[in-house]
């Protein structure tokens, strides 16, 4: 069990420093602007080295023995593996700071760890960056932050000797607080040493309080410094519990009821387990996702963390009356250690818990079993089993399935057996025959709630995609919620919000992951979006979706019978985990798939049947989005939902430089086509996607790569045809344009992509969308 709420780690390499002879002018918005610079790196340059080299020398300075040799045993360790993220390796080595020279750093790329002055080569060089330690301050561009005992991280920054080379390091002026911090960063998977979730990152007492990114030449920019030094109060310190309340997240009225309910909760788990030798617990508050995901690491709504006995909780409207029992899990473990069973970790501290996702894990078990979405008792113990299952759907089978042990065994014994749990096949095979009588025992006790499914409206909007992994401008980030509000005044009264997933090899199925990490789109990410879009009136749809390496979902193609059946298998086991978190959060609709044109067309029973369990489970409405052309045209399972969803790419013309008329015309054809699928399933058609990159000749081949060019007023054409095309069209029900970032700035204002924004079909979408 993940027991560290410290994850810093991202799919991508973030930006890193300046080098020799570059000076810095602080600006109102941009401190730090380098000037007099021939030439200057861009972060794309940086990650290529990177990933052409797939080296790093970590530069080690301690003047103590003891210190030097535990950084020796560290870094000894840490070599002897490739560390891996993402199927990218990384190997490295290590050096003292006396056997190295400045020759090392034209042909490496080199991690400096130490204090300022323990480790000469950071003192040499940061006179190059925009930072500046002292035993009182660190000096970020113009901005100055107390030193109290504070760390500096800094990842990938032009070496100063190559400044196509990266270069990153760790300092601070207290040797065993860097070294402590260096130690717990190498722990964390290894890779998170030298990866960051911004670019430069000030750590008091292991905490990430301050931190931003740097502008493209490498100054401190304005827009992306976040200071979360200030606004941190204690606002209660007894012998039982500490509570930090970060940016007022807790109301002060409220602290005398939290106080009480943590006692509650205290008073369970001791009264349990029969003993209360619980240390003091540190209660962090935060105010939303974003915030304690740049603090800590980790977006997810409540996490733990053993080494400082401290849990860390959003407390905000989309989690109110959402208690996931993080804190019992963390009580737990001093009281009674660890199973080595992953559900017994996982369920106890749920089985506590009355409002666990609002409702209590036994109702939303009862909707599990409902639609044949339930585990085996050998499958709950079976920890690899469950590390490729939905998180969601294993902790609430985990908590009724404390509940059902507590039950049969009695208190006595599950305590007996929880950190040894030993079965034999027999023992097994007779506990899952009463798991069975209990899962078909829930429903009845806990009948599903009545509640009406929401009208589906004509839509206007777009796909919002996560085009930040920083998570200050991902799904989770008040730049993201700026985002929705601009296609709000833009007239949008809907968005589909799209969460990927990844594989590499069409023709073998393999399990699917679930974007967990906190710069991702993470479940909580994707759920803070949702609330502020259905905040601002808009229907919200869910639209996962699967990254193929080297080709698309349509070229998905399996072999046999057998491993079609795998694949299928898989795929549900991903796509009802989001089946599962839009039912608890209430999202409007769930698209089940997207492009899967051989899989739909040579397997539509498979899909009716997934269709058919996805209903069970999900009362929203569903839809699917089929690739333009012979999948839309030909998917005969439409009739078994909703609406039909068309991804829509067809040319509307094959010239340089068509009339509009003449695309309307190509157009025409188009909708003869839809209109053909409409009359026979009688069911309204969305658009799911549409779109058309800002480049020439747009109209061209709508879903191919883009070329160098640049061209607004081609794009806004192409968005004129479609929307004079489809105006009071009786089988459109709407359209959703490819696409919207989750920042504004995304790509800066002069770009090729495919979104409107900042250029001159932002325009038109307004004009049409506000009619």
């Amino acid at each position: 069990m993940n027991r560290k709420y410290l994850l810093v780690v991202l799919f991508v390499i973030v930006g890193i420093v300046g080098f020799a002879g570059v000076q810095y002018l602080p600006t109102a918005e941009n401190e730090g602007i380098s000037i007099g610079l021939d030439s200057v790196s861009s972060r794309r340059d940086l990650r290529r080295t990177f990933f052409d080299k797939r080296e790093i020398l970590v530069v080690y300075g301690a003047k103590d023995p003891t210190l030097q040799q535990q950084y020796k045993d560290l870094l000894h360790e840490l070599s002897k593996k490739e560390i891996t993220r993402s199927r990218r390796s990384v190997k490295v080595s290590y050096k003292a700071v006396d056997e190295v020279d400045d020759s090392s750093f034209k042909n490496s790329i080199v991690f400096l760890v130490g204090t300022v002055n323990e480790n000469p080569f950071i003192k040499k060089y940061m006179g190059s960056t925009p930072f500046q330690v002292s035993e009182t301050n660190i000096n970020i561009g113009a901005k100055e932050v107390p030193n109290n005992n504070s760390i500096l991280g800094v990842c990938f920054y032009p070496s100063p000797v190559d400044p196509k080379i990266p270069f990153a390091f760790l300092t601070g002026t207290n040797a065993n607080e860097v070294f402590e911090l260096f130690a717990e960063k190498v722990a964390e998977k290894g890779q998170s040493f030298y990866r960051q979730n911004l670019e430069y990152e000030v750590y008091e007492q292991k905490e990430r309080l301050v931190m931003g990114d740097f502008n493209a030449q490498w100054g401190i920019e304005g827009s992306t410094f976040f200071n979360f030094a200030t606004g941190t109060e204690i606002v209660l310190d007894t012998d039982e519990f500490k509570f930090i309340n970060h940016q007022q997240a807790l109301d002060p009225a409220m602290v005398d009821k939290k106080v009480a309910e943590v006692k509650a909760a205290k008073a369970k788990v001791v009264g349990f387990v029969g003993r209360n030798n619980v240390p003091k617990i540190t209660y962090n508050f935060y105010t939303c996702t974003e915030e304690k995901g740049l603090m800590t690491g980790n977006t997810d709504h409540s996490t733990f963390d053993v080494a400082t006995n401290s849990v860390h909780t959003i407390i905000n409207n989309i989690y109110a009356n959402n208690y996931i029992g993080r804190d019992n899990a963390l009580m737990l473990y001093n009281l009674i250690g660890e199973s080595n069973k992953t559900i017994f970790n996982v369920g106890l501290p749920i089985y506590f818990t009355d409002t666990w996702q609002m409702k209590g894990y036994k109702y939303w078990a009862a909707r599990l079993v409902e639609s044949e979405n339930t585990y085996t008792v050998a499958e709950l113990l079976n920890n690899t089993f469950l590390e490729m299952e939905s998180s969601l759907i294993r902790d609430c089978m985990a908590g009724a399935f404390a509940d059902f042990l507590i039950k049969t065994w009695g208190k006595n014994r599950y305590l007996q057996q929880y950190k040894n749990v030993s079965l034999s096949s027999g023992e097994i095979k007779s506990l899952d025959l009463k798991w069975q009588q209990y899962l078909k025992s829930l429903p009845k006790a806990h009948p599903k709630e009545k509640k009406e499914t929401k009208k589906l409206p004509y839509l206007k909007g777009f796909n919002f995609a996560h085009e930040g992994y920083s998570i200050y401008n991902g799904y989770g980030s008040q730049k993201a919620t700026e985002a929705l509000l601009k296609q709000k005044n833009m007239g949008s009264n809907a968005m589909a919000i799209v969460p990927y997933t990844g594989i590499n090899d069409i023709n073998t199925p393999t399990p699917l992951h679930f974007s967990d990490n906190a710069g991702s789109e993470n479940d909580d990410a994707v759920v803070h979006a949702v609330s502020m879009a259905s905040d601002m009136g808009m229907y919200t749809l869910l639209k996962p979706q699967i990254y193929v390496g080297g080709s698309w979902p349509g070229g998905i193609d399996m072999p046999t019978d057998a491993q079609w059946d795998k694949f299928h298998d898989y795929y549900y086991r991903w796509i009802r985990h989001y089946a599962f978190l839009a039912e608890i959060h209430e999202m409007d609709a769930l698209c089940i798939g997207v492009e899967f044109t051989k899989a739909t067309l040579a397997q539509p029973e498979a899909w009716r049947e997934m269709i058919k369990k996805t209903r069970a489970l999900y009362s929203g409405q569903l839809t699917y989005a089929a690739n333009w052309g012979a999948e839309f045209e030909n998917i005969t399972f439409w009739d078994d939902l909703d609406f039909i969803g068309l991804n829509s790419y067809y040319p509307l013309s094959k010239k340089d430089n068509p009339t509009n008329e003449e695309m309307s015309l190509r157009f025409d054809t188009v909708r003869t086509k839809i209109k053909k699928v409409y009359d026979y399933f009688k069911k309204p058609i969305v658009f799911t996607e549409i779109g058309f990159r800002s480049i020439d000749a747009p109209w061209k081949n709508p879903h191919a790569e883009a070329d160098d060019t640049i061209n607004e007023e081609a794009q806004q054409r192409a968005y004129e045809v479609i929307f004079k095309g489809i105006e009071n069209e009786p089988w459109c029900q709407g359209i959703l344009w490819w696409k919207f970032p989750s920042y504004i700035e995304y790509r800066g204002e002069h770009n090729n992509a495919f979104t409107p924004n900042n250029k001159l079909a932002e325009e038109t979408v307004r004009d049409w969308f506000t009619k």
